[in-house]
């Protein structure tokens, strides 16, 4: 199960973060050389906290951000949105349940510790299959789910 990312299993997800830090080290900046690019200055700390994912980013720094690091500013709002989300749920399971998530993609599945193991399966099973058989999987799924929501 080489595709399941461990670290999403004990730990919410730190997107942006990564995605700051992806972004900075491709604009060759140092944490210190961004930080001095914010209005006002914010210090080395404060870029390290962001791509660790212990401060979020406050809505005042988004812009600097954006204009620092060349980023699209919905794909950013988009990826903070998503990585709330999925801490929020991560927060509301708490210990009943696990996340199961691809390594640098945003996708996160919350399940009950009971069915952990069921569904590590389905996503193996799943990611083994052709584009035909993934494809033809997801209809059976989703006319599956509407049935049962049309029966309760």
């Amino acid at each position: 199960m080489e595709n399941i990312n461990k670290k999403s299993l004990v730990k919410s997800p730190n997107w942006v973060g990564s995605f700051i830090r992806q972004k900075r080290e491709e604009k060759g900046f140092s944490q210190k050389e961004l930080g001095q690019k914010f209005e006002p200055a914010v210090t080395t700390q404060f870029v390290s906290n962001l791509e660790r994912g212990i401060t979020p980013v406050p809505a005042n720094h988004i812009q600097s951000l954006v204009r620092n690091l060349d980023l699209n500013e919905p794909e950013l709002m988009a990826l903070m949105e998503k990585e709330y989300a999925a801490k929020l749920t991560h927060k509301i399971a708490g210990q009943g349940a696990v996340q199961i998530g691809r390594e640098n993609a945003p996708a996160v599945l919350v399940v009950a510790r009971q069915d952990e193991e069921f569904f590590k399966w389905v996503i193996q099973s799943f990611n083994n299959l052709s584009d035909v058989d993934r494809a033809q999987f997801k209809g059976q799924i989703k006319n599956w789910f509407e049935l049962s929501l049309k029966r309760a």
